[in-house]
């Protein structure tokens, strides 16, 4: 485990602070009307995505602000749904939140941490399994908690213990799967788009994911269909050629190996 080198830490610190705002928001469960950090899509300098489609960037990794939580009645959700809301679903939550805790003092400053990130994205999951949302907005928020996870070991993997390593790995995982299996059922139950993504954007994405997991056979047969679909967009398309050659020689070693 690495020394932090506290003259980079904090440039590093400073560079993303230049990169966020305080947005405001109204919180439809309880009318408070409060302030979020929230990401300048000016100031974001892509450095590629990875193969799930994970996008990466310099100076501040946006999905660490993707979560917004109201800090008086702690109803929690991704950016893009925290406005979506209806009667029924209000009511499940309000029924089903328990005493709110207001130790949360960090949401007054300047940056998040992965970890008070992640704690944010704890109140999201919890009002997920409250109301009857759709399974893609279930799966999305777990999918972007499953990419904050990565971000911190990504970030902070020269700092962190082994155990604490496993154990980020196992969690990064653990929601990754959860999203597979959400994004799979909400195809068979949802039209598109879903999630803000066509047909086969959302095919390799799961392809991708189950490639992840070690899923090599149902990534393969994901892959497969995009490749021979003349409706695939051609980006989408070198895509998948790509990954099904990385996920073959992973499916052939898993062979050779007798799992």
């Amino acid at each position: 485990m690495g020394e932090i080198n506290i003259e980079e830490y904090n440039k590093m610190i400073k560079q993303e602070e230049a990169c966020l705002f305080p947005k405001s928001y109204t919180c439809p469960i309880c009318d408070e009307q409060f302030k979020s950090l929230a990401v300048r899509t000016s100031k974001l300098y892509s450095q590629g995505m990875d193969e799930d489609l994970r996008p990466r960037y310099r100076w501040v990794d946006p999905i660490k602000y993707e979560i917004v939580v109201c800090p008086v009645c702690g109803y929690g959700a991704l950016n893009r749904y925290f406005n979506e809301m209806i009667p029924v679903w209000r009511k499940m939550i309000q029924n089903g939140m328990p005493s709110f805790s207001n130790d949360r003092v960090f949401l007054g400053g300047n940056r998040l941490s992965y970890d008070e990130s992640l704690k944010l994205y704890e109140y999201a999951i919890m009002c997920n399994e409250l109301a009857a949302f759709k399974e893609s907005r279930k799966a999305y928020t777990y999918l972007k908690r499953g990419w904050a996870v990565r971000g911190k070991l990504h970030a902070e993997r020269d700092y962190l213990k082994k155990e604490e390593i496993d154990k980020f790995q196992n969690d990064e995982k653990v929601y990754l799967k959860a999203a597979y299996d959400g994004f799979m059922k909400a195809i068979s139950e949802e039209d598109f788009p879903i999630a803000g993504m066509e047909e086969h954007t959302l095919m390799y994405l799961c392809a991708a994911l189950a490639n992840r997991l070690g899923m090599y056979r149902e990534a393969i047969s994901m892959l497969s269909r995009l490749m021979t679909s003349r409706s695939v967009n051609p980006r989408v398309k070198d895509k998948a050629y790509d990954l099904k050659e990385i996920v073959s020689e992973r499916l052939k070693e898993q062979e050779r190996n007798g799992k």
